[in-house]
């Protein structure tokens, strides 16, 4: 129930204002406003009432508030819009750009000596800090926010800072320092709070109450907030009271009484509506009936769970996208600006050659007996001139060119974008639905133990197939952000080829494959080590994958001139048809099960290729359908001279050495 400690903090600011306000009074008072003040300051209640509602939209009115306030040269107002764009950040788990926005607000209410506005900057920063867990920083600017309180005698200030005060020390598993705190709270607000207040204190005395085991008391506060919540129809604080309610029951083995108050809390959920209540509210369902060995209603409710988990998670994945095109779009619009400008100053030149000439012209008329002066100073700035049209032209071919460039940068950027989405969607998503199934299962006691060994091997298989999938992304990774540095040293092919045998030797023998290693022990390279040993494990790994049992994968080198040794990793498997040898090393390859239904993400390849390339090489694929497959690269070779062992430095040798 962490929510719900947040909440305090939020409503706290922005309850007040907004009493009997909806978003429809305070549109259309913003439609018939005038005066630049009055829209400003409605900007900022529009943002205040969607925090909880819909941060999107409270970032948005709060930008439009700091750019009219900019414009108005409002300082109050602005540290007002950008404290509500901090908050929208913070609801969007937007942490840094809630911290960002903060930090501007805080600035201007220092310069404005504004106190008040002084301890809501602190208690948002100590609520940021809380969301990264940084638990001492966020007591520290909680403690701040109190003594400014304190020292205006703002009993609101005080309230939020010791409820914030309390709230982390519950997050801490100190929950009588917590309760201590809550006291505080609940004192103020029986004097000075509003039923908002009340409620909410109410709510988190319930829920220390309920942790620190004395049921009899947490149940009289939560039904205490839910009549006031009722009354002022908080439907957010009834959501959380209800599952709180659900949760004691629940402990109590009161498992009908649990599951009606735990279904008011979907039920209000689906309502407000707010994703994340359904998906607790549908979790807690699924323990109570699985408490009640119902196992088809703790199915049902587990799968609404998991639906609405995997939409969440759909939704955040669609934002990301979203915001990288956006990106894009932006880069794109301000090369285009950038081209227009240039294209403006050309028209600007001409139009002013044009005049140039015009006036020569007037010149030569009204002054014959200067013709040869202008006549020559004329030609003069037109060859300038002309020279800087010149110029422009090249400028504008070449800002062409890079606009050119980057698009093309973009459009594979949002390409590897999309393609590590659906590795991460899919190829690591699968084995651990599979692994939770499993658990499931086994956690019920209806599984088999034949069942329970076959799925055993498979999830091996898929552990295995994962890994090596985490290696691949790694990498990828680094080379994305220019991560990846080679250090070529002088390396014995042979001895490199054998580590990566052992390594992928129990792969091979769940198969029955052999494994060949041809290479010459005279034969040595010069490569980066790392790089060349994830080579040769992704092609051996293909060459395994593509083989039916009881074949032979076979490994062979030789020098292909002076300076460059070519590497041959040969198999007897599937084959490639000719149209997909052409995708094999792009970032557009196919995927194919192997003979054992092994599963791949295409990243393999296009990582050899990359690694290859890098250390001075090149590779290629010949393949036949139903006979085979040779994967051939090249590396550069190098000669290791053999150390004499009886070689003594003389005298001066040996002090040189020194």
């Amino acid at each position: 129930m962490k929510k719900l400690y947040f909440l305090f903090f939020w409503f706290s600011l922005a309850a007040f204002p907004l009493l009997g306000r909806s978003p429809v009074v305070l549109m259309k008072e913003l439609e018939r406003a005038t005066s630049p003040q009055r829209k400003l300051e409605l900007y900022n209640l529009i943002s205040e009432y969607y925090r909880e509602v819909d941060p999107k939209q409270t970032v948005l009115y709060g930008q439009k508030a700091a750019e009219l306030a900019q414009k108005i040269n409002n300082k109050k107002q602005l540290g007002s819009a950008y404290n509500n764009i901090s908050i929208g950040h913070y609801w969007l788990n937007n942490l840094i750009q809630a911290s960002e926005y903060t930090y501007k607000a805080l600035r201007i209410r220092e310069e404005l000596h504004d106190s008040i506005g002084m301890a809501s900057s602190y208690n948002a920063l100590g609520n940021i800090h809380r969301g990264q867990e940084n638990y001492e920083k966020s007591l520290a600017f909680f403690q701040k926010a109190l003594n400014i309180g304190q020292r205006i005698n703002r009993k609101k200030t005080i309230s939020t800072s010791l409820n914030n005060l309390g709230a982390t020390y519950e997050l801490m598993k100190q929950p009588q320092k917590a309760l201590d705190y809550y006291l505080q709270v609940k004192e103020i607000n029986a004097k000075d709070g509003d039923q908002y207040d009340q409620a909410l204190s109410d709510l988190n005395l319930g829920n220390i109450y309920f942790l620190l085991g004395k049921k009899d008391k947490a149940f009289a506060h939560l039904y205490n907030s839910l009549a006031i919540s009722e009354d002022i129809r908080n439907e957010i604080n009834k959501l959380y009271i209800y599952r709180a309610l659900a949760q004691i029951h629940l402990s109590e083995k009161e498992y009908a009484k649990a599951a009606n108050q735990a279904k008011k809390s979907l039920e209000i959920s689906r309502q407000v509506p707010s994703p994340e209540g359904v998906k607790e509210a549908s979790m807690l369902l699924n323990e109570i009936y699985l408490a009640q060995k119902n196992y088809q209603a703790a199915h049902h409710y587990l799968m609404l769970h998991t639906a609405y988990k995997d939409s969440l998670q759909n939704r955040l994945q669609s934002e990301a996208q979203a915001e990288m095109h956006a990106k894009y779009e932006l880069e794109k619009k301000d090369a285009e600006n950038h081209r227009l400008r240039v294209e403006q100053e050309l028209q600007e030149e001409k139009l002013h050659q044009k005049e140039l000439i015009q006036y020569a012209t007037g010149v030569l008329l009204l002054m014959s007996l200067v013709l040869a002066y202008v006549f020559f100073k004329g030609r003069r700035r037109a060859k300038i001139t002309n020279k800087q049209l010149s110029d422009f032209n090249l400028v504008i071919l070449e800002k062409n060119q890079d606009i050119h460039q980057q698009k093309e940068e973009l459009e594979k950027l949002n390409h590897q974008k999309d393609l590590l989405f659906s590795i991460i969607a899919h190829d690591l998503r699968s084995p651990l639905i599979s692994l939770q199934s499993l658990l499931q299962l086994l956690a019920m006691g209806k599984l088999p133990q034949e069942k329970l060994d076959r799925f055993v091997k498979e999830l091996d298989t898929q552990q295995q197939n994962t890994i090596s999938l985490l290696d691949n992304l790694l990498v990828w990774a680094k080379i994305q952000m220019k991560g990846v540095s080679l250090e070529p040293e002088p390396l014995q092919l042979r001895e490199l080829v054998e580590q990566n045998f052992r390594l992928l030797q129990p792969q091979a023998q769940k198969k029955g494959i052999s494994l060949q290693n041809n290479v010459s022990e005279e034969l040595w390279a010069l490569v980066d080590e790392e790089t060349l040993k994830l080579v040769f494990r992704n092609l051996i790994s293909n060459s395994i994958k593509f083989c039916h049992e009881g074949a032979v994968v076979e490994i062979m080198a030789e020098p292909l001139d002076e300076n460059q040794l070519v590497v041959t990793v040969k198999d007897c498997g599937v084959g490639i048809s000719p149209e997909n040898q052409l995708k094999l090393f792009g970032a557009n390859n196919f995927k194919e099960k192997g003979t054992a239904n092994e599963k791949g993400n295409g990243l393999g390849l296009m990582l050899c290729k990359e690694f290859i390339e890098k250390n001075g090489g090149d590779i290629w694929v010949e393949s036949e359908v139903g006979i085979g497959t040779r994967f051939h690269f090249t590396v550069p070779s190098c000669q290791v001279l053999e150390q004499d062992d009886n070689f003594t430095p003389s005298p001066e040798e040996q002090e040189s050495l020194v």
